[in-house]
């Protein structure tokens, strides 16, 4: 403070004896004034507003008359002489006593310095009737706001390894696990607080790459976390889910707390909860710890004793801002945290952290300044125009090493643990993971800025698109490195022909067994329940339609297969900065959508969630540009393949506005509104797929959207669009309505059957159809229904096409309609 007091008093030309936000009441008509920054100088009081662009009102010591202050109003009265150029007027400051006590001193100070004279302040203390007789205001004095002074009428409670506090009233009861804890109050209110196990962050790391499970990353965890809450509601009224910042650090805790906050009702209860991940735990900083606080109070409850929401989030936000850990660390180990960070054993999330928060990062980083210049100096040479700022920020002493290989084992002998002598299988797996997390920490130097802002991964790839062909093979090295295709065992080196294997197959392969029969299982549940691209429809391979079958990147058919995995992204700002359109120039626009599915499948749907793609998809959707739409709805087709993603999809309130679009359009006769319908209902689809609930919460409050899906397909031509994704919708919406399988058999089932034998060539359609099929013969109505529109013969005609799965299908579904048939 006193360095703000100094800057003041120069600003000013005046010295600065207090410095104070504080709140003004005009005492002539008992109004609010405002709130001011108030500066108590050697002769006066000055007042500010915010921008301190220039004085509001200012009282001068010499008109000072008297100065009340009351025993309980938090308010100083200051009454002043006749001619003063304004009213009486009531300051409220953080503590009375202490404006008090700075008024005494600078009102002393200055009569002493004018008059040599020692004068008091002419203070009177008054009780608040006493306030309320000379201001001629009575009110009655306002209770004190315990969440503004939240520790007044608290108690603290220890639990676990963490203290925090909560009101008096609330009683503990026993709770059936270790890791929780019960409290409710004579309110009702109940409270829940869990704590789990402490993880290590590298481990939660490996989590996150190599499966999908709630602990993956936090928006997953608090996705899974709400799903939870509101598994048992039919409908629960979601009115806040967002992320939350923890504003109390009582032991100046060194962890970071990320936040998220869920506030909902259900039919009986209103529900907040708080969910905290602690990480970069103390004294290690490799540690992570998830804490959920849930508070909980019936409706009925909420009405008998008045408790209003703002009462029960006054008590959420005191019990969770005050979470503090009991084992205070205030301090880190230097020493072991630089050894792990050598090893390059965490993510970029936390060598941002390390770099910003600590100033730690690998000893060795001088030899990776060799790698970044050697890249640099290999643009450079073949005709790239590189920024001076950034050769002259890495410096004329760091060296040039344009074999790549070599410049690898130079780092890798500054790597503690590393021996490139030893020629055991372990030690060669060993080195494999060192550089694999060596090419994702160049990445994230790269990504961060660390050059220049400048020059960035996007200007690296620019770069390597225009270089001449007198470097393009030394800077084709660094590529393939930087992408790092590999085995997930790290068994064997990494490819370095990642950026050949982007190239397209130059024949399709041929997965007919000598038999004549093949593996359909990639469509066995009818298009894209498991591989539909970016609104292209999956195809079966036959022996009929090998040939006409777009081929496959090759580097898609070994990630497929999951023995390899890939920098997704660094492939992103390949395709996005246009170098695979440049060098690989595809000759089917699949191809480009084969890259897009592979990136959004293998990891970069994280950092969507991180940059908020559902908020943003939401606005964009809103702007009724039916360009935009149609590219949105291509992206959540392939989001929403996974659980988790469906969850945040239904969630974030997205597929509501996509089912508003569908009703709205889906009559107009135009095929790129007719494609957006189906799109949408191929979304719609997977989303039910994984979320029964909101099939069920679908079919109770939308049932128009099956007749709309109906209409839809009435409306459109099997040549001119792909009617698998509608055939896709129907069979997930069968498994939830008896009543839906009889409609849609009896209003579709003569159409598609007739569709069937006139397009006899698309196994694809055939396949889906009779999976459609076999789900309505589950009910023997339908069964009915199909004999009587002679189905028998369309089974026929499908054996005779001599494909083996299409003829299993069809004498499964020709034996459950003849059974069916027997028993009438």
């Amino acid at each position: 403070m006193c360095y703000l007091r100094r800057s003041l008093s120069k600003s000013l030309n005046s010295l600065v004896l207090h410095f104070e936000f504080v709140k003004c009441k005009n005492l002539a008509s008992y109004q609010k004034k405002g709130k001011y920054y108030m500066i108590i100088s050697y002769d006066k009081l000055l007042f500010y507003e915010k921008d301190f662009y220039e004085v509001q009102f200012q009282i001068f010591f010499s008109d000072i008359r008297q100065i009340y202050i009351c025993d309980e109003s938090n308010y100083v009265h200051v009454t002043l002489k006749e001619g003063a150029a304004i009213n009486d007027i009531g300051i409220k400051g953080i503590n009375k006593s202490i404006l008090v006590k700075q008024l005494c001193v600078a009102y002393s100070t200055y009569y002493m310095f004018n008059l040599n004279m020692n004068i008091y302040v002419p203070i009177t203390n008054e009780t608040y009737e006493e306030r309320c007789r000379r201001t001629g205001h009575h009110s009655q004095p306002r209770k004190v706001d315990l969440s503004v002074q939240p520790f007044i009428g608290y108690r603290k409670v220890v639990f676990d390894e963490y203290f925090f506090f909560i009101h008096k009233s609330f009683q503990n009861f026993a709770s059936v696990s270790s890791e929780s804890t019960f409290y409710i109050d004579h309110r009702g209110i109940e409270i829940s607080i869990k704590i789990d196990d402490q993880k290590s962050m590298i481990e939660l790391d490996g989590v996150t790459k190599k499966s999908k499970t709630a602990d993956s990353n936090f928006y997953q965890l608090a996705s899974s976390h709400l799903n939870f809450l509101i598994n048992d509601s039919k409908i629960p009224l979601i009115i806040r889910k967002n992320f939350y910042y923890k504003r109390m650090n009582l032991s100046d805790d060194l962890a970071k707390w990320s936040g998220y906050e869920i506030y909902l009702k259900n039919e009986t209860h209103t529900i907040v909860c708080i969910i905290f991940r602690r990480t970069f735990i103390p004294p290690l900083l490799d540690k992570s710890q998830d804490i959920f606080i849930t508070f909980k109070i019936s409706h009925q409850s909420q009405q008998e004793f008045n408790v209003t929401d703002k009462d029960l989030h006054a008590e959420v936000y005191v019990v969770a801002n005050s979470m503090t850990p009991s084992d205070i660390h205030n301090a880190f180990y230097a020493n072991l945290i630089q050894v792990q960070v050598d090893a390059l054993l965490y993510n970029s999330d936390v060598y941002a952290y390390f770099e910003s928060a600590l100033k730690i990062k690998p000893s060795y980083f001088d030899h990776l300044k060799i790698f970044f210049k050697s890249m640099l100096v290999i643009l450079k040479e073949g005709d790239v125009v590189i920024n001076s700022e950034v050769m002259d920020f890495l410096g004329e002493d760091t060296k040039v090493e344009r074999n790549l290989d070599y410049l690898l084992n130079v780092i890798l002998n500054r790597i503690p643990g590393v021996n490139l002598l030893d020629t055991h299988r372990s030690e060669q797996i060993k080195i494999n993971r060192v550089l694999h997390r060596l090419s994702d920490y160049l990445l994230y130097c790269l990504d961060s800025g660390f050059l220049s802002e400048k020059f960035n991964v996007t200007n690296l790839v620019k770069g390597a698109i225009v270089i001449n062909a007198d470097s393009m093979l030394p800077m084709n090295d660094v590529l393939n490195f930087l992408l790092h295709l590999r085995k997930p065992d790290y068994s064997v080196a990494y490819r370095k022909d990642c950026l050949e294997l982007l190239q397209e197959e130059e024949t399709p392969v041929q997965e007919a067994n000598a038999t004549g029969s093949f593996s359909m299982s990639a469509v066995a549940e009818a298009t894209t329940e498991s591989a539909t691209r970016e609104g292209a429809t999956p195809k079966c391979v036959t022996p009929e339609t090998a040939t006409s079958t777009p081929p496959l990147t090759k580097i898609e058919r070994l990630l497929e297969s999951e023995d390899h995995s890939v920098s997704d992204f660094f492939l992103f700002h390949l395709h996005q900065c246009g170098y695979i359109n440049q060098h690989c120039r595809y000759k089917h626009d699949t191809s480009y959508r084969h890259i897009i599915a592979c990136i959004l499948k293998y990891g970069t749907k994280n950092v969507l969630i991180t940059l908020g793609i559902h908020k943003t998809c939401t606005l964009l959707i809103l702007s009724n540009d039916y360009d935009v739409v149609d590219k949105i709805v291509l992206l959540y087709i392939n989001l929403s393949k996974s659980k988790w993603m469906c969850e945040g999809i239904v969630n974030s309130g997205i597929l509501l506005h996509m089912m508003d679009i569908l009703l709205n359009i889906y009559s107009v006769n135009l095929r790129a509104k007719k494609e957006i319908c189906i799109n949408i209902l191929c979304v719609i689809g997977q989303v039910c797929n994984y979320c029964r609930t909101y099939a069920q919460f679908l079919l109770t409050n939308y049932v128009e959207i099956v007749s709309t899906a109906i209409c839809i397909y009435q409306s459109t031509d099997i040549q001119q669009f792909k009617k698998v994704k509608l055939i896709y919708f129907f069979k997930k919406i069968l498994r939830h309505s008896y009543e839906m399988k009889e409609k849609i058999c009896l209003q579709l089932c003569p159409l598609i059957m007739m569709e069937m034998h006139s397009a006899s060539e698309d196994k694809d359609f055939i396949y889906s159809s009779l999976s459609l099929f076999d789900t309505m013969c589950c009910y023997k109505v339908n069964c009915l229904h199909l004999e009587r529109m002679q189905i028998i013969p369309l089974l026929r005609f499908v054996k005779s096409l001599k494909v083996v799965e299409l003829y299993k299908r069809a004498h499964r579904i020709e034996a459950t309609v003849r059974k069916n048939a027997q028993l009438r």
